[in-house]
C-alpha cells in the first residue's frame, strides 16, 4: 500500500507508458529469456560439432600429406638403382660411370619431385662420389656426420622420422623445412649406413593447412620432442595457449586449465608419424557463436520493443505535450527565464490556462524592463554627477599662464597651449559618452602634460608604456588624468628640485586591465592620510573608486598605493577587461 501514493503522483505520461509497457514489453522480455535457454543448448552442440569437424578435416589433410610423402620415401628406399649406386665404393667406380649412374637417379628423383605436396628431395652421399656437393640434390655426407638428427635417422632403423631441418646452404638465406628423413643402408651389409634421403616440406604449406573454426583459436603442429613445426597464431598466442605436454583427447575437445584461464583442447598423433596436431580454443571464443545468436535475437526483440515504444509515444505525446510544455516554462520562471509559450490558440481548458500564463509573463517582462530602464538612468545620472565634480582650477591656471605668456609676447607658445587646451576638452567631452578607450585616456593625459610642461617650463616629463591589445579597453572618462595631476602637484612639486617624471603603464593579465601611475616625487608622508593627500583635481580617490564601481560593478578592485617617502608613489588600478 506504500506504493499507491507514489503511483498517484506520477505524471500522466508515465502512467500511460507504464500501462503500455506492461501490455507490450513484459511479454517480449519473458519470451526472450525462455528462448535463450533452449537456443544456448542447441548452439553449444552445433559449435562443438563444427569444432570437431574442422579439426578432423585438418587432421585428415595433414595425415594424407605425410602418408603420401612417406610412400615417396619408401619408393626411394626400396629403389634398387639408388641402393646399389650408394652402396658402391667411389674409388672403385670410374668417373664417367658415376656420372651415368647418378643421372639415372636424378631423372627418377625429378619425376618424384613433380609432386606439388613437398618442396624437394636431398641425398647425403659418400664424399668420394663426383656428384657429392655439385648440386642441391646431392650433399656430402661429411656435412651432417655427428648431427643430432642423423643419429635419430640411424636409430629409427630405416623407419621414417619427421623433424625440423634448417638448410644452411639454401640461397639466398637459410630456410627451415619440415623434413622426413630416412637412412639408406648398404645392400650388401644392412648394418652399414651409406647415406640419407630427406624430403622437405615448406613450413608455409603446413601453416596454410591449419584451419580455425572460431576466432582466437590456436592450432599448431609439433614433434614428439616438443619442437614447434607450424602454428596458426603469433608467438604471444603460443606462449599463452600452448599445452605443457601432448594431449590425446580420443576424438573430442576436453577442458584444460592454463595460466590464461579455461580452454578447450584436442590433440592427436598425425598418422603413424612422430608429429602431433593440437587445437586450443578459449572458452570465450567457444561461446562466440552463442553470443552472436544472442545479439541477433536481442536486436530483433529491441526492434520490436522500439516499434511498440514508437507506437506508444505519439499517443501519449498528443495527450500530454501541452501540459509538459507549460510545466517546463513554469520551471524556467523559477530560474529567472521569462519566456512565453508559443502554441496554436485553443479554447479548451488547457488553452485558457496557457493564455493566462502568457499574459502573466508579458506583464512581468514589462515591469522588469521598466525597472531596468530606471536603474540604468539612475546609474548614468550618478556617473555624470561624479564627473561634473571636476574642479576647473586647471582651466583657471591655464588661462593665467596664457595671460602671462601674452604679457611676455610669446605668441607661438600661446598658440600651442590653446591648441592643447582645445584637444583636451574635446577628449573630455567625448561626444557625451561616459566611457573612453585606454588609448584616448592616455592621450588626454599626454595633452594635459603638454600644457603642464609649458606651465612648469619643461621640468616634468610623461612616459607611457602600453601592452598591445590594451588600447581598446574601456575606462570611465577622466580616470587617469586626476591621478597624473596628483602625481605632479603632490609628488614632483613637493620635491626640493621640483623636477621629475610621471610613468603610465598599461597591461592585460588574465582578462584584467592593470594600470599603474608612477612618479619619482616626494612620496606620501607617514603622517598624511593616503586619500586625504590625493585631492588635486577635485575628484578625490573616493570619487574615482565610486565611478569605477559604477562602471565595472563588484569586479573592480579598490585603488592601491605603493609609496616610499622621498622616492615616489605608484597608484595601481585593477579592473576587468571591457571592450567596445
Amino acid at each position: 500500500m506504500r506504493g499507491s501514493p507514489d503511483f498517484k503522483n506520477l505524471s500522466i505520461r508515465k502512467k500511460m507508458l507504464f500501462l503500455f509497457g506492461i501490455v507490450g514489453i513484459v511479454p517480449l522480455v519473458v519470451t526472450f529469456f525462455v528462448s535463450q535457454h533452449e537456443i544456448r543448448k542447441y548452439a553449444l552442440d552445433g559449435q562443438s560439432y563444427a569444432n570437431n569437424q574442422t579439426y578432423d578435416q585438418t587432421l585428415s589433410v595433414l595425415s594424407g600429406r605425410v602418408s603420401h610423402i612417406e610412400e615417396i620415401s619408401s619408393m626411394i628406399v626400396v629403389n634398387k638403382t639408388i641402393n646399389s649406386v650408394f652402396s658402391l665404393k667411389p674409388e672403385h667406380v670410374e668417373i664417367w660411370k658415376q656420372i651415368s649412374l647418378f643421372e639415372q637417379i636424378t631423372a627418377y628423383t625429378q619425376i618424384l619431385e613433380s609432386d606439388s605436396q613437398f618442396d624437394g628431395i636431398m641425398y647425403f652421399v659418400n664424399d668420394g662420389f663426383v656428384s657429392a656437393g655439385k648440386s642441391s640434390l646431392y650433399r656430402p655426407l661429411s656435412q651432417v656426420q655427428g648431427q643430432r638428427w642423423t643419429k635419430t635417422f640411424l636409430e629409427a632403423q630405416g623407419r621414417s622420422t619427421w623433424l625440423i631441418f634448417e638448410d644452411d646452404y639454401k640461397f639466398p638465406a637459410p630456410k627451415k623445412y619440415l623434413t622426413l628423413g630416412r637412412a639408406l643402408w648398404n645392400e650388401n651389409d644392412y648394418s652399414e649406413s651409406v647415406g640419407f634421403v630427406m624430403i622437405n616440406i615448406d613450413l608455409k604449406q603446413i601453416t596454410e593447412a591449419l584451419r580455425q573454426s572460431v576466432p582466437g583459436q590456436l592450432v599448431y603442429v609439433e614433434t614428439a620432442e616438443g619442437e614447434i613445426v607450424a602454428s596458426s597464431g603469433s608467438e604471444e598466442d603460443m606462449a599463452k595457449m600452448r599445452l605443457p605436454g601432448k594431449l590425446n583427447s580420443n576424438g573430442s575437445y576436453s577442458e584444460v586449465q592454463l595460466d590464461g584461464g579455461t580452454y578447450l583442447a584436442r590433440g592427436n598423433q598425425i598418422g603413424s608419424t612422430n608429429l602431433y596436431l593440437t587445437s586450443v580454443i578459449p572458452s570465450s571464443a567457444a561461446m562466440s557463436i552463442i553470443q552472436k545468436i544472442r545479439v541477433q535475437m536481442l536486436s530483433i526483440y529491441l526492434v520490436l520493443g522500439l516499434l511498440i515504444i514508437l507506437f506508444i509515444f505519439p499517443i501519449t505525446r498528443s495527450i500530454t505535450q501541452r501540459i509538459f510544455l507549460l510545466m517546463n516554462k513554469m520551471s524556467q520562471v523559477r530560474q529567472g527565464r521569462l519566456n512565453t509559450l508559443d502554441l496554436e490558440p485553443r479554447t479548451d481548458e488547457l488553452g485558457h490556462l496557457i493564455s493566462s500564463y502568457n499574459y502573466m509573463i508579458n506583464s512581468v517582462q514589462e515591469l522588469l524592463e521598466e525597472q531596468f530602464r530606471l536603474g540604468q538612468e539612475k546609474k548614468g545620472a550618478e556617473l555624470k554627477a561624479l564627473q561634473s565634480q571636476i574642479n576647473p582650477h586647471f582651466l583657471y591656471n591655464t588661462l593665467d599662464m596664457v595671460s602671462w605668456m601674452a604679457q611676455k609676447e610669446e605668441g607661438a607658445k600661446i598658440q600651442q597651449v590653446i591648441y592643447a587646451l582645445s584637444d583636451y576638452y574635446k577628449l573630455v567631452l567625448s561626444k557625451g559618452e561616459d566611457s573612453v578607450t585606454v588609448e584616448e585616456e592616455v592621450r588626454l593625459c599626454s595633452i594635459y602634460m603638454e600644457i603642464q610642461r609649458n606651465r612648469y617650463r619643461d621640468r616634468i616629463q610623461l612616459e607611457t608604456f602600453m601592452e598591445s591589445g590594451a588600447e581598446q579597453c574601456l575606462l570611465p572618462k577622466i580616470t587617469l588624468q586626476p591621478l597624473v595631476e596628483n602625481a605632479i602637484v603632490h609628488g614632483i612639486m613637493e620635491k626640493a628640485e621640483r623636477t621629475g617624471t610621471v610613468t603610465i603603464r598599461v597591461s592585460i593579465e588574465d582578462e584584467r586591465l592593470k594600470v599603474s601611475i608612477e612618479d619619482n616625487g616626494a612620496g606620501i608622508r607617514k603622517e598624511e592620510e593616503r586619500h586625504a593627500g590625493y585631492q588635486g583635481s577635485g575628484y578625490g580617490i573616493k570619487n574615482i573608486d565610486k565611478r569605477l564601481n559604477l562602471f565595472f560593478g563588484d569586479e573592480a578592485k579598490a585603488i592601491q598605493f605603493i609609496s616610499i617617502e622621498g622616492q615616489g608613489t605608484c597608484v595601481l588600478l585593477d579592473v576587468p577587461v571591457v571592450r567596445r
